[in-house]
């Protein structure tokens, strides 16, 4: 075996390492708690799936305008296979990979939280969004799968994170050919970490009980106008009481954006919350010294509105300064009925409108407009 084929099994010995460590802690199924997945009929609860996190999730990147190409969103056009080729020369050999971006280059920017200069805090959305998001993603599968009956819940959950974040990386990649590490800092250490991490059930409960982390995600669906994916976006919440009777909180809301602000406790179920931050307008070539590239967040400003029952998002407002997305409102199964059925509706856009309709435990719903 060649030195290239010797690195070329990594991915799947890493993989493999991760799933042998995650059923150490593995208790009777029947045993463990839900702290993610709790089963609502109503909200983002009601929306969520493993094939709405892949979706979400794989295709969250293409929010940022830049990702427009020739493709747009089409994504039933997309050259997957070519796509994962040009990503596995990268996540394929990665020591050859590192040392030509550079080693020390790596772990200050990709991996160690050393600065948090523009150019070199490639760390920060490996933390947040591969770590503790990705972790928590783990675990709420889990859960999903186990809510629902299937054997080997585990499994089939680190299964959907294969799938999800590999596809996650081939979209981001998007056939470029150059060298690049932030793949190889992903899929092999923030995304297994973070799924050891959330294996174990004092992690789960710190995170769910005390920072009330869950997912606040959008209700993707295809655009029968002209064949885009519409109003994917995966994103996190968390709250941190500030008072005893826990009626105010602070808040974050993060994905492709980071804003933060106070939720207040209207009732025993409801919270209404407001918050203002920052958003990820475009990616573009960071200034590092050194072969390959690393991309950087130009940054714009947005506010949101929140509504959610028990931490199930029921309906929200976000308005920023990109027009594609300068008012962002979804409405969650659980507020409007129209016979049997509770939809999930959405509106985004400015001086152009896209509406959507999406059913509850259906991955992707119907959606019109330019």
């Amino acid at each position: 075996m060649n030195h290239d084929e010797r690195e070329s099994i990594l991915p799947q010995l890493i993989w493999f390492l991760v799933f042998m460590i995650s059923l150490a802690p593995l208790s009777a199924q029947d045993s463990q708690p839900y702290y993610f997945y709790h089963a609502l009929p109503y909200g983002s609860q009601a929306t969520y799936n493993p094939l709405n996190v892949i979706i979400n999730g794989g295709y969250g990147i293409l929010q940022i305008p830049s990702y427009d190409d020739e493709y747009d969103r089409k994504i039933v056009s997309f050259p997957y296979q070519e796509w994962f080729g040009d990503m596995w020369e990268t996540v394929g050999h990665p020591i050859r990979t590192l040392n030509e971006f550079g080693w020390w280059r790596f772990f200050t920017t990709e991996v160690f939280p050393v600065t948090l200069n523009m150019n070199n805090n490639q760390w920060v959305p490996n933390y947040f969004l591969h770590g503790i998001g990705a972790g928590m993603h783990f675990r709420a599968t889990e859960e999903w799968f186990r809510y629902h009956g299937f054997s080997h819940a585990r499994l089939w959950s680190i299964g959907t994170m294969i799938v999800y974040h590999v596809l996650s990386e081939v979209i981001e990649n998007r056939g470029n050919e150059e060298v690049s590490v932030n793949h190889i800092a992903d899929l092999y250490i923030f995304d297994p970490l973070g799924i050891i991490l959330f294996t174990h059930d004092g992690v789960c409960q710190f995170f769910s009980e005390k920072l009330n982390l869950a997912e606040w995600s959008m209700q993707p669906a295809y655009n029968f106008s002209n064949g885009n994916l519409e109003n994917m976006g995966q994103f996190y919440v968390a709250k941190y009481p500030l008072s005893k009777d826990k009626k105010w909180s602070i808040m974050a809301h993060f994905g492709l954006h980071g804003m933060f602000g106070f939720s207040y406790r209207l009732s025993e179920q409801h919270s209404l919350s407001l918050t203002g931050g920052f958003l990820v307008e475009n990616l573009i070539r960071a200034e590092q010294e050194g072969e390959g590239m690393a991309q950087k967040a130009v940054l714009t400003w947005r506010a949101g509105v929140f509504y959610d029952r028990n931490n199930s998002l029921m309906a929200s407002l976000m308005v920023a300064t990109i027009p594609e997305y300068r008012i962002r409102m979804n409405v969650y199964p659980g507020i409007f009925r129209i016979g049997p059925f509770s939809p999930g509706l959405f509106l985004s856009g400015s001086a152009e409108w896209i509406v959507g309709i999406n059913i509850s435990y259906i991955p992707m719903g119907m959606a019109w407009g330019n």
